[in-house]
């Protein structure tokens, strides 16, 4: 049962895409790139940064993250969804801390970290009660 694909540099994932690795590489410059930039845009800056529209924002970090994920790479998903709930935070975005919340321990569950996604799914409860308010 030889391989069809003698070139050594070519994959397959388990979701039926053929990669290469420069091709992947490649796709994840400019992701590595924006999330570098967004980093330390909102590292450096306390408060709510100073952006056109703070909702794209929220947006571009929620579609990097998800990007992330789609390529396989958790981890670089999990820090930006990370910085997507700091932001939400900042802007009393309680739905979409909410959302990162879901994200982050989705993907730590994936990555078999059953405790540490507890913590989260504990913050994630607590952020529901406070969009509730009281009844």
């Amino acid at each position: 049962n030889a391989d069809p694909n003698p070139d050594p540099n070519i994959f397959f994932r388990g979701d039926g895409i053929h990669c290469s690795l420069s091709s992947d590489c490649a796709l994840s410059q400019p992701l590595d790139e924006a999330f570098s930039l967004w980093k330390q845009l909102l590292e450096n800056h306390p408060g709510i940064p100073e952006v056109r529209s703070p909702e794209q924002t929220v947006s571009s970090l929620q579609l990097l993250g998800s990007l992330y994920r789609l390529q396989g790479k958790p981890i670089q998903a999990l820090e930006s969804f990370l910085l997507l709930r700091a932001l939400c935070r900042r802007l009393g975005d309680h739905l979409g801390t909410a959302n990162s919340l879901s994200q982050i321990s989705r993907i730590l569950l994936q990555l078999q970290c059953p405790s540490q996604a507890q913590v989260f799914l504990e913050e994630l409860e607590l952020c529901l009660g406070q969009d509730e308010g009281p009844e």
